[in-house]
């Protein structure tokens, strides 16, 4: 089995959202899957439930503000491009706005960023400001080609 694979049905079996998932992309450098759950978290435990599986997988926490966010978004966006599937590029800011229209739709939005050795993960989470099911999760695993 692929690491990506164990990387991605880690975090999607931690948010009991694996049954159902789906690779949106996938491709020898780039997983990204996408899942629900009926499992609800307190809006304020959120972040905490992140940072937690981002322990389990060994992966230290990047601030989602730095530079750094910018240069994993540019890097996966080359392995997206890999894949079959056409996509306009992804900067920072995209990935900002597609946070604030979730978050117009009266979402809560949550994401954070890890580094494990050899690959980047970007681990989103979203649900009903009413804490209503379903939690959406989404997790993305690409290949750090600086290696």
């Amino acid at each position: 089995m692929k690491k990506t694979y164990e990387i991605a049905g880690q975090v999607m079996g931690f948010f009991d959202a694996f049954k159902g998932s789906r690779p949106a992309i996938d491709n020898e450098r780039i997983l990204i899957v996408r899942g629900r759950s009926r499992k609800v978290i307190p809006l304020d435990e959120m972040s905490v439930k992140l940072s937690e599986i981002g322990e389990i997988l060994g992966g230290k926490e990047l601030d989602a503000n730095s530079d750094k966010l910018d240069e994993i978004l540019k890097e996966g966006d080359k392995n997206i491009q890999k894949s079959d599937i056409i996509t306009n590029s992804v900067d920072s800011r995209g990935f900002m706005r597609v946070k604030e229209d979730l978050e117009s739709m009266g979402l809560v939005v949550e994401y954070k960023i890890f580094k494990l050795p050899n690959f980047d993960v970007v681990i989103a989470i979203w649900e009903d400001k009413n804490e209503i099911p379903p939690l959406y999760v989404e997790v993305t695993v690409s290949e750090d080609n600086k290696q």
